[in-house]
């Protein structure tokens, strides 16, 4: 398939599990269909890490201009985006459940959840501060 459409569809349909995280927060079948999607698109991703990337050279790894040199594919662009989409998402999954279990308002972690899903570590700091300013006003 080509990996343009492939792009589409995976970025696409990532869009309704964020839509589960924000608007079905305390639906039993959350992190199901959460894992669930996950799991689908960890498949995407092995069929291209393990079809298209061809000689992985590891010490590419270590430095800038070795990673660099491996985006320079479709398919590693691909590979790499999917990644980006199921971590974010499963961040993002996190974020609700340890949210609940502290209590945290949902409004709250609304924002989290967007800056997750468009710049997943910006939106896991945000959490973490709402979190830390909640567990302090807990103490005081």
């Amino acid at each position: 398939m080509d990996t343009s459409l492939v792009f589409q569809i995976v970025n696409t349909s990532v869009l309704p599990a964020w839509l589960v995280l924000i608007f079905f927060p305390k639906k039993a079948w959350r992190n199901t269909a959460i894992y669930a999607f996950a799991i689908l698109m960890a498949i995407v991703y092995a069929f291209y890490v393990f079809s298209g990337v061809g000689d992985l050279d590891m010490e590419s790894f270590s430095t800038l201009e070795g990673v660099k040199s491996m985006f320079t594919t479709d398919v590693a662009v691909l590979i790499g985006w999917v990644h980006y989409l199921v971590f974010d998402l499963l961040v993002g999954n996190w974020i609700v459940n340890n949210a609940q279990k502290h209590n945290i308002n949902h409004y709250l972690i609304i924002p989290c959840l967007l800056f997750c899903f468009m710049l997943g570590p910006v939106g896991f700091l945000l959490y973490s501060v709402i979190k830390i300013l909640k567990i302090r006003s807990l103490k005081e």
